[in-house]
């Protein structure tokens, strides 16, 4: 432990170094925390930089506990084609999104009514985002591992910390029912399908295909931002500056956030687990 201590502490003194020397890093940085700025400049309010704090605590957790363990890579074996799938997944669904909130069509209706109504969504989105590229993946020869399906006991008590730090915080604005119920349905629409999709499927093909890592994940989490536009207009234009502050601070840095924990563990489940009670706390 005290050697884990000693060396954890050399590699904190040497990290302001090592940043200012790595461009992709502090750019990453940089383009991350603009919006905020933004942010800030039209709604001075420090309360609203606490889901970014809460972020950056994530990211270092992670950082503490995995950074001395090497990063295992993904051999992706058509970067092209899968990256075009990714993408054209992404699309496909932005696209839905567009048409339910505008009215361009009538959602299909399976007649399940969990989830405040939105259980067609759900079933939707998990095949979307889940089926499709799942079996798309093993068809390539990839294995469950590979998938983010792996067995990492220590990326699973890791992510103890946020989730008991989410729950802590969902209980005491929220009913404990309403809380449970909201929670269970953001995994199945949430959790599960955006980590798969913007985790497990875009950020590593993105890390194949540009072999920049920052980089992929970056570009990613901006993707994945832009991809809860059509969420936050909820269907009006006049949301529009709101609606991209929203899905560019708060949504693109849980991605990030998210992205990399993932690139450090490989484990998706954990990371879904997080991801829905970040959900249904806020």
């Amino acid at each position: 432990m005290f050697t884990w201590l000693r060396s954890t502490w050399q590699d904190i003194r040497e990290l302001p170094t090592a940043l200012a020397k790595d461009r992709d890093a502090l750019s990453v940085i940089i383009l991350t925390l603009a919006p905020w700025c933004i942010l800030m400049v039209r709604k001075p309010d420090l309360n609203d930089l606490q889901p970014l704090a809460g972020f950056f605590g994530f990211v270092v957790l992670y950082w503490l506990v995995f950074h001395r363990q090497s990063q295992k890579p993904i051999m992706v074996k058509k970067p092209r084609l899968e990256i075009a799938v990714a993408l054209g997944l992404v699309a496909v669904w932005i696209l839905y999104r567009v048409g339910e909130y505008w009215h361009w069509f009538a959602p299909p209706a399976f007649g399940i009514n969990a989830c405040s109504g939105n259980g067609d969504v759900v079933v939707l989105k998990m095949a979307e985002m889940v089926i499709i590229p799942f079996f798309f993946l093993l068809a390539l020869k990839y294995t469950l591992p590979d998938l983010g399906f792996g067995w990492n006991r220590s990326a699973w008590l890791i992510a103890l910390v946020p989730v008991s730090a989410m729950i802590a915080f969902g209980l005491t604005h929220h009913p404990l029912v309403q809380f449970a119920t909201s929670s269970a349905c953001f995994f199945f629409d949430a959790g599960l399908p955006e980590e798969f999709l913007f985790r497990v499927f875009l950020q590593t093909r993105l890390e194949a295909l540009i072999h920049r890592p920052v980089w992929a994940l970056w570009i990613a989490s901006f993707i994945f931002g832009l991809a809860h536009i059509p969420i936050d207009l909820h269907g009006s234009l006049t949301r529009w500056p709101d609606a991209l502050l929203t899905a560019f601070t708060f949504q693109m840095s849980a991605g990030i956030a998210l992205g990399y924990a993932y690139r450090r563990t490989r484990n998706m489940l954990p990371l879904s687990v997080v991801h829905m009670f970040i959900d249904s706390a806020f």
